[in-house]
């Protein structure tokens, strides 16, 4: 079917785009509860350095094989992919539901779901990557991504404090099989439900490695392409660090206390929900070079986080949640509509490595950072850094 000649229900009406939407929240709650749980039980039968081995570790499989993904995603159909990977989910999770039932939980058994969890997560993104492009219209992708990013959202509230009721009550096996359920539930919708409208490009290359070399080539060749690429890799790397990092040192410093993190991080977050809402209705003609315009905001709120009071922290992270919620929409669609359709996986791929591979080392910089120059003067130099990179992004972009 020619995407120009195709006759789709508008997205209010789409059933196919909104059981995807969904069944992906579902997932998403699910697997919320599922590091709950995680997290949980390695506090209970590690040290605190073991715990943190034990939720950091998934990271680099993730990050060794998402180019692969990537790869996979662009040559075969995406959307098979991502019903093998959620069976191969499920599969992990059953196995050590049956280990846990058998015996005990114990710190290598947490290590070793963990590895082998964020290898097959690392099969899944990219291949999620390539099908909005497949589901709707041109026009569509903003909302299609808002909506997503609106039903991910909640499903985060939702999935935290179930996968702490569900470890507390049922233990970690309980939260295995409820997490397997999730993963069977969108495996189930992408089989049945979630039928692609328009075909994916086959790959150009004859093996994974051609193929992985053809999509840094894509990127070198295409201006607008490797713009949003390093668009993305700036806002995960600047913004990830003062939240995580950041915003705890001066909570700390200021002796603001445990509470007042939780409250500045619901702000954020509800903020978040409402600008994906506004994303959904608002198009602007350039949608692209709006939502790096809108970063800008969000870099003056970071660097707000280093040296306001508190009441104007709460500021800072309504500024920080809002303009995510809008401008990550809006350039989530712009980048589904400028990348060519044919390296979709492989791009994705190489746009997530910033969060899977790099991000650990932003932020054990940013620390370093902070150590030296302190609090403030960090937030600062961040926030400025990542202003003048959206600024500097936006002048190159047409769309």
């Amino acid at each position: 079917m020619s995407v120009s000649t195709a006759v789709l229900p508008p997205l209010r009406r789409d059933r196919r785009v909104q059981a995807w939407i969904l069944s992906g929240a579902v997932s998403e709650a699910g697997d919320v509860a599922w590091y709950v749980g995680l997290a949980w039980s390695a506090a209970q039968v590690a040290s605190p350095a073991g715990a943190g081995l034990v939720m950091g570790i998934g990271a680099l499989p993730r990050a060794l094989f998402l180019l692969f993904g990537g790869a996979l995603a662009d040559r075969l159909d995406g959307r098979r992919t991502m019903i093998a990977a959620n069976l191969g989910r499920i599969v992990v999770l059953v196995v050590a539901a049956l280990v846990v039932a058998a015996g005990q939980v114990s710190l290598p058994l947490l290590l070793t779901i963990a590895v082998v969890f964020g290898a097959v997560d690392a099969l899944y993104n990219p291949a999620a990557g390539t099908l909005p492009r497949r589901m709707v219209q041109s026009e569509d992708l903003v909302a299609l991504a808002a909506g997503r990013q609106l039903a991910n959202r909640l499903a985060v509230f939702v999935g935290a404090p179930l996968g702490g009721l569900l470890v507390a009550h049922g233990g970690l096996l309980t939260v295995m099989v409820v997490d397997a359920v999730s993963f069977g539930v969108i495996a189930l919708v992408l089989g049945l439900v979630v039928r692609p409208r328009f075909s994916q490009p086959p790959a150009s290359g004859h093996s994974i490695r051609k193929d992985l070399s053809a999509g840094f080539g894509y990127l070198r060749r295409d201006e607008a392409a490797r713009t949003l690429v390093i668009a993305f890799f700036g806002l995960n790397l600047c913004v990830g660090p003062v939240l995580s990092v950041g915003l705890v040192q001066r909570v700390h410093v200021d002796g603001w206390g445990s509470a007042a993190l939780g409250w500045f991080q619901a702000c954020s977050g509800i903020c978040a929900a409402a600008g994906a809402v506004l994303a959904m209705r608002w198009r602007p003609q350039r949608p692209a070079r709006a939502g790096l315009l809108l970063l800008v905001i969000q870099a003056a709120g970071c660097v707000m986080i280093g040296s306001v009071p508190r009441l104007a922290v709460f500021v800072a992270m309504g500024m920080i949640g809002s303009t995510a919620g809008l401008a990550s929409a809006l350039l989530s669609g712009a980048f589904q509509q400028t990348v060519d359709p044919a390296f979709l996986g492989r791009t994705s791929s190489i746009v997530s490595l910033s969060d899977e591979g790099l991000m650990p080392l932003a932020m054990t910089g940013f620390g370093a950072l902070i150590s030296l120059t302190g609090v403030a003067a960090a937030c600062a130099l961040l926030g400025a850094t990542f202003a003048a990179l959206m600024v500097w992004s936006a002048t190159r972009l047409r769309t």
